[in-house]
């Protein structure tokens, strides 16, 4: 897996529902303005700042929930998204950031946030 995705390629997995997991890592608040949800694939919240300060990024049963999963990471242009794939990969998930964050995706999906 390659360490970011293309929109496109996002809107392939969703539809194949490939075990995949999207993690939104902005904050609460901008989490529930908005984000990608699919009716077959869950989106979560946990905000990178948070995973950044902890030993581990997530509780254990999260970490469990997310352990044979790909994770696809959110953010609003995608910087934020690849510091947090790049923090799961060093704890062993499979990560992957969107590339262009939510910015990306509603310009290649015609959404608006």
């Amino acid at each position: 897996m390659t360490d970011t995705i293309h929109s496109k390629t996002l809107k392939q997995m969703l539809e194949n529902n490939s075990n995949l997991i999207l993690l939104d890592v902005r904050d609460n608040d901008k989490f529930v303005m908005g984000s990608i949800y699919s009716t077959k694939t869950p989106t979560k919240n946990v905000p990178y700042l948070i995973m950044k300060e902890q030993d581990k990024p997530f509780d254990e049963d999260t970490a469990k929930e997310l352990e044979s999963s790909q994770i696809v990471t959110i953010c609003t242009t995608g910087n934020k998204a690849q510091k947090a794939a790049a923090l799961l990969r060093e704890h062993g998930f499979q990560a992957a950031a969107l590339l262009g964050g939510l910015t990306a995706w509603n310009e290649e999906n015609n959404e608006k946030e």
